[in-house]
Protein backbone atom coordinates (compact mmCIF):
# COMPACT_ATOMS: atom_id res chain seq x y z
CA UNK A 1 0.00 0.00 0.00
CA UNK A 2 1.20 3.37 -0.88
CA UNK A 3 1.52 6.08 1.74
CA UNK A 4 -1.10 8.17 -0.07
CA UNK A 5 -3.64 5.33 0.23
CA UNK A 6 -2.88 4.94 3.93
CA UNK A 7 -3.38 8.69 4.38
CA UNK A 8 -6.73 8.47 2.51
CA UNK A 9 -7.92 5.64 4.75
CA UNK A 10 -6.90 7.48 7.92
CA UNK A 11 -8.47 10.72 6.68
CA UNK A 12 -11.66 8.88 5.68
CA UNK A 13 -11.96 7.18 9.07
CA UNK A 14 -11.40 10.50 10.88
CA UNK A 15 -13.97 12.33 8.70
CA UNK A 16 -16.46 9.47 9.07
CA UNK A 17 -16.09 9.45 12.85
CA UNK A 18 -16.44 13.26 12.94
CA UNK A 19 -19.66 13.15 10.88
CA UNK A 20 -21.17 10.31 12.93
CA UNK A 21 -20.06 11.94 16.20
CA UNK A 22 -21.44 15.34 15.16
CA UNK A 23 -24.76 13.75 14.23
CA UNK A 24 -25.01 11.91 17.57
CA UNK A 25 -24.08 15.02 19.56
CA UNK A 26 -26.57 17.22 17.62
CA UNK A 27 -29.40 14.73 18.03
CA UNK A 28 -28.58 14.32 21.72
CA UNK A 29 -28.58 18.09 22.21
CA UNK A 30 -31.99 18.47 20.54
CA UNK A 31 -33.43 15.58 22.56
CA UNK A 32 -32.02 16.70 25.92
CA UNK A 33 -32.92 20.37 25.41
CA UNK A 34 -36.59 19.35 25.62
CA UNK A 35 -35.98 18.30 29.25
CA UNK A 36 -34.61 21.70 30.23
CA UNK A 37 -37.91 23.47 29.52
CA UNK A 38 -40.61 23.65 32.20
CA UNK A 39 -43.72 21.92 30.90
CA UNK A 40 -47.03 23.75 30.71
CA UNK A 41 -49.20 23.32 33.79
CA UNK A 42 -52.00 20.83 33.13
CA UNK A 43 -55.53 22.20 33.20
CA UNK A 44 -58.38 20.36 34.82
CA UNK A 45 -62.12 21.02 34.79
CA UNK A 46 -62.31 21.81 38.51
CA UNK A 47 -59.48 24.39 38.30
CA UNK A 48 -61.67 27.03 36.65
CA UNK A 49 -63.24 28.34 39.85
CA UNK A 50 -63.80 32.07 40.11
CA UNK A 51 -61.58 33.84 42.60
CA UNK A 52 -63.46 35.16 45.59
CA UNK A 53 -62.24 38.03 47.68
CA UNK A 54 -62.69 37.72 51.41
CA UNK A 55 -65.56 39.79 52.69
CA UNK A 56 -64.53 42.97 54.42
CA UNK A 57 -65.38 42.53 58.09
CA UNK A 58 -67.81 44.91 59.72
CA UNK A 59 -66.33 47.40 62.18
CA UNK A 60 -66.53 46.40 65.83
CA UNK A 61 -65.85 48.16 69.15
CA UNK A 62 -62.62 47.31 70.95
CA UNK A 63 -60.31 48.58 73.67
CA UNK A 64 -56.55 49.06 73.72
CA UNK A 65 -54.86 46.29 75.73
CA UNK A 66 -51.26 47.51 75.35
CA UNK A 67 -50.37 48.95 78.77
CA UNK A 68 -47.63 51.43 77.75
CA UNK A 69 -49.53 53.51 75.20
CA UNK A 70 -50.17 52.45 71.62
CA UNK A 71 -49.12 54.55 68.61
CA UNK A 72 -51.91 55.37 66.15
CA UNK A 73 -50.07 55.83 62.84
CA UNK A 74 -51.00 57.38 59.49
CA UNK A 75 -49.92 54.30 57.53
CA UNK A 76 -49.29 50.62 58.21
CA UNK A 77 -45.53 50.89 58.74
CA UNK A 78 -43.57 51.41 61.92
CA UNK A 79 -41.88 54.43 60.28
CA UNK A 80 -45.16 56.29 59.62
CA UNK A 81 -46.04 59.49 61.47
CA UNK A 82 -47.83 59.10 64.81
CA UNK A 83 -51.29 60.69 64.94
CA UNK A 84 -51.99 59.97 68.60
CA UNK A 85 -50.81 57.81 71.49
CA UNK A 86 -53.71 55.63 72.63
CA UNK A 87 -53.96 54.97 76.37
CA UNK A 88 -54.59 51.61 78.04
CA UNK A 89 -58.28 50.55 77.79
CA UNK A 90 -59.12 53.49 75.52
CA UNK A 91 -62.20 52.65 73.41
CA UNK A 92 -61.63 52.38 69.66
CA UNK A 93 -63.42 50.93 66.64
CA UNK A 94 -61.60 48.34 64.51
CA UNK A 95 -62.45 49.04 60.87
CA UNK A 96 -60.32 46.52 58.97
CA UNK A 97 -57.26 44.29 59.12
CA UNK A 98 -54.37 44.45 56.64
CA UNK A 99 -54.00 41.49 54.24
CA UNK A 100 -50.75 40.42 55.92
CA UNK A 101 -52.54 40.30 59.31
CA UNK A 102 -49.95 42.62 60.91
CA UNK A 103 -51.93 45.87 61.17
CA UNK A 104 -55.44 47.00 62.14
CA UNK A 105 -57.12 50.13 60.85
CA UNK A 106 -58.97 51.74 63.72
CA UNK A 107 -61.02 54.81 64.45
CA UNK A 108 -60.30 56.72 67.67
CA UNK A 109 -61.40 59.95 69.30
CA UNK A 110 -58.97 62.89 69.00
CA UNK A 111 -60.23 65.93 70.90
CA UNK A 112 -63.84 65.24 70.03
CA UNK A 113 -63.11 64.36 66.40
CA UNK A 114 -62.95 60.83 64.99
CA UNK A 115 -59.62 60.01 63.32
CA UNK A 116 -58.58 56.86 61.49
CA UNK A 117 -55.15 55.28 61.61
CA UNK A 118 -53.22 52.04 61.88
CA UNK A 119 -51.99 50.13 64.94
CA UNK A 120 -49.99 46.93 65.10
CA UNK A 121 -52.07 43.75 65.36
CA UNK A 122 -52.73 42.14 68.73
CA UNK A 123 -52.88 45.33 70.77
CA UNK A 124 -56.66 45.69 70.80
CA UNK A 125 -59.37 43.41 72.09
CA UNK A 126 -63.03 43.19 71.14
CA UNK A 127 -65.30 44.65 73.81
CA UNK A 128 -66.82 41.80 75.84
CA UNK A 129 -70.56 41.38 75.46
CA UNK A 130 -70.60 42.80 71.94
CA UNK A 131 -71.94 40.29 69.49
CA UNK A 132 -69.73 39.51 66.55
CA UNK A 133 -71.25 40.91 63.37
CA UNK A 134 -73.01 38.23 61.39
CA UNK A 135 -73.32 38.61 57.65
CA UNK A 136 -76.28 37.43 55.60
CA UNK A 137 -77.50 34.82 58.03
CA UNK A 138 -81.15 34.00 57.71
CA UNK A 139 -82.88 32.65 60.82
CA UNK A 140 -83.32 28.90 60.75
CA UNK A 141 -86.90 27.73 60.39
CA UNK A 142 -87.94 24.60 62.25
CA UNK A 143 -88.66 21.59 60.11
CA UNK A 144 -91.84 19.65 60.79
CA UNK A 145 -92.34 16.11 59.68
CA UNK A 146 -95.71 14.42 59.54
Amino acid sequence: MKPSQIAQIILGVILGLAIVGGTVVGAGYLYLSRFSQIPEKPKFANDAQPETKPAKPKPYPAVVIYPDGLFLRKDKTSDADVIKVLEYEEPVTVIEVSPDQKWQKIEADLEGEAVEGWVSMGNTERVPGEAAPEEDEAPLEPEFSE
